[in-house]
């Protein structure tokens, strides 16, 4: 590929978010038929959650056999790799998609080349850039969880002030996180608006988080936090602030010392927040 058509790719960085951002489109490829389509933008350096779906067109690739990355500086696409790796495949989301947790070892935009094996064995590649930047703007693994005072129906009895959704689960609006990391459980907390994303790729991740939690129980606590406090003029709740979060959904494992064990933004299948909250559960 040209440089200038490698840097072109650069330039295209879009926000990955729901409620009242734009909706993200495929990153133009001219390599294969397969778009990689970004699904989350809070990449700091280090080794952040990358996001992607794969599309032929319209329509997402559900059955491909492998995705390995590579990744270059941006516009040094004969350099050496500064990362090689696999990318892991959740198929249980309405749209499937892709993680990988690739080194990115400097502030900056990095070239990501994706070898993709196709169902019938065919293999293609697909690229797509990044931007690193020095932190990420949300609360970050390692970092204890602000000690929030979100609405509950102690304090809001009118559930369907507390989500978007339709026939919210109480279940979910019974505890703060303050009160939750008191208890010294593991805890998930989903900051999610479930009736107005604007794509399938953030509508579900409620119902992937209902689902764990029916498979797991009391053994941890469960907290939907609705993005927005007022749903007429799309105010964000101040929970939202505390947490560093511009956009949504977001999906954060605690420990039971309320430890951030895992930050999970974008699509979140069932078996990733399950593979996420199995690593703190007793």
């Amino acid at each position: 590929m040209k440089p200038a058509r490698f840097l072109l790719l650069v330039l295209i960085v879009w926000l990955a978010a729901c409620g009242a951002t734009a909706v993200p489109t495929p990153i133009p490829n001219a390599v294969s038929p397969i778009q990689i389509t970004r699904m989350n933008t809070d990449t700091a350096v280090g080794h952040p959650r990358i996001v992607f779906g794969l599309f032929d067109g319209p329509d997402p690739v559900a059955d491909a056999q492998s995705v390995s990355l590579s990744v270059v500086p941006a516009g040094e696409e004969s350099a050496e790799p500064v990362w090689q790796g696999p990318a892991e495949n959740y198929s249980d989301y309405e749209v499937p998609y892709w993680v990988a947790y690739p080194h990115l070892p400097t502030p900056g935009f990095w070239g990501i080349t994706a070898e993709v094996v196709l169902a019938d064995g065919r293999t293609v590649t697909s690229q797509f850039a990044v931007e690193a930047k020095e932190e990420g703007e949300a609360v970050d693994v390692g970092d204890l969880a602000p000690l929030s005072q979100n609405r509950t129906l102690a304090t809001e009895p009118d559930i369907n002030r507390l989500s978007s959704g339709n026939d919210p689960d109480p279940a979910f609006y019974q505890l703060t996180v303050a009160e939750a990391v008191a208890n010294n459980k593991p805890t998930v907390v989903g900051f999610i608006t479930p009736g107005l994303c604007e794509t399938r790729w953030c509508a579900p991740v409620l119902n992937s988080v209902a689902t764990v939690r029916n498979a797991v129980g009391d053994a941890a606590n469960f907290i939907h936090i609705e993005v927005y406090e007022d749903f007429q003029t799309l105010t964000y709740v101040p929970a939202m602030a505390e947490w560093g979060l511009q956009t949504e959904p977001y999906v954060f494992v605690l420990d039971e010392e309320g430890r951030v064990t895992a930050s999970l933004g974008g699509p979140v299948s069932p078996r990733e927040l399950a593979q996420a909250l199995d690593e703190v559960l007793p």
